[in-house]
């Protein structure tokens, strides 16, 4: 027996204050909904140290626990 023939999915574009916004959050560099994290990839690629410091959004922040 055959299968049946898959339904296309209809995609929508985004209403123009969607794209408005992402346009605006791209320019400031700011993550994306479906798109990759740059910043994130950075950080997870990084070594893992307790005692080391990273730069997240261009500030230098302490690593978990440190106070």
């Amino acid at each position: 027996m055959p299968l049946p023939a898959p339904v296309p999915v209809q995609v929508h574009p985004d209403p123009p204050i969607y794209q408005a916004l992402y346009s605006l959050w791209a320019s400031q560099g700011r993550a994306l909904p479906g798109r990759r994290d740059a910043e994130w990839t950075r950080l997870a690629a990084g070594p893992v140290w307790v005692d080391r410091t990273v730069r997240v959004s261009g500030i230098l922040a302490p690593w978990a626990g440190a106070r």
